[in-house]
């Protein structure tokens, strides 16, 4: 999920990882023991991940597509199979990723390179097929949607106290991912890292409780 970032290589680090690739049967990425299924239902699977500093995870494989939703300030470096080496991909909170694994899955490890937790979520989409009812796109101050695809758009909203998004009752699921400050999403407090998933025809009430906060949101179709 991480592998295309940078290109800074070392040749001690090539020999060394593309040596240890072969060492590990890979596991699906949900049996890798830093990445936990916190959520699952028939729209998602929501897997967070925790790497320690200097700590690497299995080689693992994606293959359901994905957003990802990064939570830290992070450096990290990954491998792809039988690849050299991507070091020193700079991430920080609130960067938002799409990968079509179902299309092209990949097998890797990701390791941190930095002094402090790495921390994101993966978001794998379940559904094969979108509903047939489509959902109004979300606009208004504050409010990017970098990306849509046939069955989710994400938005990144960055609240302002008064600034409260209004998404209207549909067809479409949501889960709202807190990235900076603390918010209200319907009536559960989310602070960062916190989540709070709404079915269909759920009211979606989004607000900060500090002077700014900054969410994102996956409309799930």
């Amino acid at each position: 999920m991480y592998a295309r970032i940078g290109r800074t290589c070392l040749l001690p680090a090539i020999l060394f990882f593309v040596g240890y690739s072969f060492a590990q049967s890979p596991v699906p990425v949900r049996k890798e023991p830093r990445h936990k299924v916190v959520l699952e239902n028939e729209y998602v699977r929501l897997i967070e991940v925790h790497l320690k500093p200097h700590d690497t995870t299995l080689a693992h494989i994606h293959a359901a597509p994905s957003v990802i939703v990064f939570l830290s300030r992070s450096t990290i470096g990954s491998q792809i199979l039988g690849a050299p080496p991507t070091r020193g991909s700079h991430l920080l909170p609130g960067q938002i990723g799409y990968a079509a694994y179902d299309e092209n899955p990949i097998t890797h490890r990701v390791w941190n390179e930095g002094d402090s937790t790495f921390h994101v979520m993966d978001i794998e989409l379940v559904k094969t097929k979108a509903a047939s009812d489509s959902c109004d796109i979300l606009l208004g101050s504050g409010v990017q949607m970098p990306v849509t695809k046939s069955l989710v758009r994400v938005y990144r909203l960055d609240l302002a106290v008064g600034n409260e998004p209004a998404f209207a009752q549909s067809t479409c699921a949501h889960l709202v991912i807190d990235i900076e400050g603390v918010v209200l999403a319907g009536d559960k407090r989310l602070s960062r890292g916190n989540f709070s998933f709404f079915g269909p025809q759920e009211k979606v009430a989004i607000k900060s409780l500090g002077k700014s906060a900054t969410c994102v949101v996956l409309e799930l179709k």
